[in-house]
């Protein structure tokens, strides 16, 4: 039993720290397009040289590391969960929120994440501000990008506020930081394609 909860304990923390990274890089991605802002030469140079950097493969390894750990430890303990007996592995997941909308949300991300992946790295740095705006061009690229940053903003509220939770900061404070942030930056994201529409 001690081993078990140990383990459950373990998985939790893993999953925080994968969360932690993907949070670091979504600050460092924000900022990276909001290069766009500046133009294409100072966007594309950043760009190339963010791909010809030693860390770029690095980068990406990390980043797929802990977004399958994240995924795969996600479903496996939900799936554990479901063949376990007892009332309490029936309430909703997450608090208040019905499991289905909790894991229709996360899929949601997953999906957009593939998508998003594929549009950026299947282009050279060089074309990568043309191939922005060709996007953002597509009523149905904007669907996709305000579903996906829906999904993100929910998803990352949540890890937030548990982060604060655990910071001891009070349930009325948390939720309120936690929402600024993730207004702050959807808020940096939605600039690009509105950049895009109004150029």
């Amino acid at each position: 039993m001690n081993f078990t909860k140990n383990r459950t304990v373990s998985l939790k923390k893993m999953m925080a720290i994968a969360g932690l990274i993907w949070f670091v890089y979504l600050i460092f991605h924000l900022f990276s397009v909001l290069t766009f802002h500046s133009g294409e030469a100072a966007f594309t140079g950043f760009n190339v040289w963010l791909q010809s950097s030693v860390f770029y493969p690095i980068l990406l390894g990390l980043l797929l590391l802990t977004l399958s750990f994240h995924v795969v430890t996600a479903i496996s303990r939900q799936l554990s969960n479901n063949i376990s007996s007892g009332d309490r592995y029936k309430k909703p997941y997450p608090k208040a929120v019905p499991r289905i909308i909790a894991w229709s949300g996360a899929s949601i991300i997953l999906i957009f994440i593939v998508i998003h992946s594929y549009q950026m790295l299947s282009v050279d740095a060089v074309d990568l501000y043309a191939e922005v705006e060709r996007i953002f061009r597509s009523p149905i690229m904007w669907a996709i990008y305000g579903l996906g940053m829906l999904a993100i903003s929910t998803h990352l509220h949540h890890g937030l506020t548990n982060v604060l939770q655990t910071l001891g900061i009070s349930s009325k404070q948390r939720t309120g930081l936690a929402f600024v942030i993730v207004a702050l930056i959807m808020a940096g994201f939605i600039s690009i394609p509105i950049g895009v529409l109004y150029a």
